[in-house]
Formats: structure tokens, C-alpha cells, sequence
């Protein structure tokens, strides 16, 4: 069986997986809830996890994917509001992430390099899982970054560079 491939886009997935993670942890409660652009934070660190959840799954079918659920007026959408009143908490966020890299674990140990190139959705070429994984590294680490710089702003730490190959 050949994975060169897979463990290769694996360990790029988790490199930033532990950079979100540690994105996560580094945000002060304050600054958790504050809005920065008219987004809340949670609700950026939310829009990142739904897409990954969303994208990398076992299956692309009618089923639910949601590992957890959360008030249904949240959208992960950026440009839908989110009523003041609403939110996620850290402790929720970090419990959502470590369910969705579960899951995603899953993924990545059942796939082989020749299903990177397969389409995925029954109908729609363009996408295959090679598209999605490397479409869903680059989101969250767009994202890590918007939120590093927001953390910047303030003067406060942010999610530091990690790397699977380098040391610590």
C-alpha cells in the first residue's frame, strides 16, 4: 500500500493542526469573546473547525457530519451576524477540535495515495481529497494567521511556527 503521499499531507495537516491548537490556548478569555472586523473571535476560530470538520470526512453523502452541536443562530459563515448573546466558550472549542481530530485521524490512517485523485462528490470532479486537504491547510493557516495579527494588535502572544521535522 502507498502512502508516501498521505503521510507526507498528514504531516503538513498536523503541523497545523498543533498551531491551531496552540492558537486556541494563547487567546485570553477577554480577547476569546472581543470582535475584531465585527467578527468575535470565537466565531473565527468556529468558521475554521466547521471547514475542516465539513471538508475532510469519511464520506461526502446527505448524512450529518456535526460532531458538536451548538447553538443552530451560529453561522460559520463570516459575513452572517451572530447575535451578541451567543457564543462558544474555549472550553467548548477545544473539546469541537479534539473531536474533529479524531475524526480526522480516521481519515488520514484509511486513505491511500491512489484515492488523492479520485473525485470525492458523486457528480463533481473537481473535487478530490487531494483538493480538499490541501485547500483546508491552507484556510487554516490563513486564519491562524488573520488571528496572530489580531493577537499582535494587543501586544500578546500568538500562535507560535510548528513543524512534525523540526525540534523543539
Amino acid at each position: 500500500m502507498d502512502r508516501l503521499a498521505i503521510t507526507a499531507l498528514h504531516n503538513q495537516f498536523e503541523s497545523s493542526y498543533q498551531m491551531l491548537d496552540n492558537l486556541i490556548q494563547v487567546i485570553p478569555e477577554d480577547k476569546w469573546y472581543s470582535k475584531y472586523h465585527d467578527i468575535p473571535m470565537w466565531k473565527q476560530v468556529f468558521h475554521i473547525l466547521y471547514f475542516i470538520e465539513f471538508w475532510i470526512r469519511p464520506e461526502y453523502n446527505d448524512r450529518e457530519f456535526r460532531c458538536m452541536k451548538f447553538d443552530e443562530r451560529i453561522s460559520p459563515e463570516l459575513d452572517v451576524h451572530t447575535e451578541g448573546d451567543i457564543s462558544i466558550s474555549k472550553e467548548q472549542m477545544l473539546e469541537y477540535l479534539n473531536n474533529i481530530h479524531l475524526k480526522t485521524l480516521q481519515v488520514f490512517e484509511e486513505l491511500q495515495d491512489k484515492d488523492l485523485g479520485e473525485p470525492i462528490i458523486n457528480g463533481v470532479d473537481n473535487y478530490t481529497y487531494l483538493d480538499v486537504i490541501t485547500g483546508q491547510i491552507r484556510h487554516i493557516m490563513y486564519n491562524i494567521g488573520y488571528c496572530n495579527a489580531c493577537l499582535r494588535e494587543h501586544g500578546l502572544p500568538e500562535s507560535d511556527w510548528y513543524s512534525y521535522n523540526e525540534k523543539d
